[in-house]
């Protein structure tokens, strides 16, 4: 394992994102300004770093982080990371650089046949945003699996292990799975933590991102509000193909526009897409802005998802509530 030194590390895992009318400012989000981790942020030496593949395959590999640069090809995926037994092959990934809140190590699997076809994008990142990945985000190596929930994106690679059952990791087991009604609190979620399987795909999903909720707005001489927000597709399902917005709590909708990347769209499957809306609202208090999203599958946003205990993977409709309206 290579040197780790901490002397840059918040003491407490470090977790913040910017303010979200900041980040639909772009399409391409800023790669500082938001993090998630369960634990320090390790700072590793890069030159003596290994990566080491092992478990259900022919021959262990351990991998430099030169050899991962210099000895196969490099590819570039535009994705949104959102932060989630049967006989089924999985490929775990593994950190043991640092100790985490509630486990030694911090690891998660997706299964084999998703990390190994070549339409699903599942690639060890070395570069974010076209610059080296900073120790916060992985350096010099983090998994990137597009689609699914970014607890699975292991940071700070050191291991994949193909094998017959998943991550045996508290995040994956015991955390980031959607529990049924029944668990209403942490001894009541005890009986389900081992039936439940772990999260996975995403869901389709939008935010209304401008306003924000509590804002005062001006109307504009043709009675509208400018409506801003980002919306993802589900799993594997994108991109997303419209964003429907409502200012009477649902009774009506009106498409909004889908602001294209530079580039294009059709690179875009596991992206968010930016949108934007002018919508009439009468002047008063209180006000609200309701989204919803579908993909290319014909997913589409419910109003309000079943409750669970945690709260993962909620995905009711993008709102701004509150508002005022002058």
């Amino acid at each position: 394992m290579a040197t780790v030194g901490y002397e840059y590390s918040a003491e407490e895992p470090l977790n913040r994102e910017p303010p979200v009318e900041d980040l639909v400012s772009s399409f391409f989000t800023e790669s500082d300004g938001y993090d998630r981790n369960h634990g320090p942020i390790p700072h590793i030496d890069a030159s003596e770093h290994i990566v080491r593949v092992d478990g259900a395959v022919e021959n262990i590999l351990e991998l430099s982080v030169d050899q991962l640069h210099k000895d196969f090809a490099q590819h570039e995926v535009k994705a949104g990371v959102t932060v989630s037994d049967g006989q089924n092959a999985h490929v775990a990934f593994a950190c043991f650089q640092t100790p985490c809140q509630e486990d030694s190590w911090y690891g998660g699997s997706i299964e084999l046949e998703r990390a190994m076809r070549e339409d699903a994008d599942v690639v060890l990142a070395l570069e974010m945003n076209g610059n080296p990945l900073s120790p916060n985000h992985g350096y010099p190596v983090r998994v990137v699996a597009p689609g699914i929930a970014g607890a699975r994106s292991v940071k700070w690679l050191d291991r994949i292990t193909v094998q017959l059952h998943e991550s045996a990791n508290f995040y994956q087991q015991h955390d980031y799975k959607v529990l049924p009604p029944e668990a209403v609190d942490g001894e009541s979620a005890k009986q389900y933590w081992h039936t439940v399987p772990a999260i996975q795909d995403m869901p389709v999903n939008s935010v209304v991102a401008v306003p924000k909720s509590g804002d005062t707005v001006a109307v504009s001489p043709d009675g509208t509000i400018p409506v801003k927000g980002y919306a993802l597709p589900s799993g594997e399902n994108g991109p997303v193909t419209k964003v429907e917005v409502s200012s009477d709590e649902g009774k009506t909708w009106n498409e909004a526009d889908l602001i294209s990347h530079p580039e294009d769209r059709e690179n875009t499957k596991w992206a968010w897409t930016l949108w934007r809306a002018a919508v009439k609202v009468e002047p008063g208090h209180p006000r609200s802005v309701w989204s919803r999203a579908a993909d290319k599958s014909g997913n589409v946003q419910p109003s309000c998802p079943q409750w669970n205990l945690r709260g993962v993977v909620y995905n009711g409709y993008g709102e701004a509530k509150d508002l005022t309206v002058v």
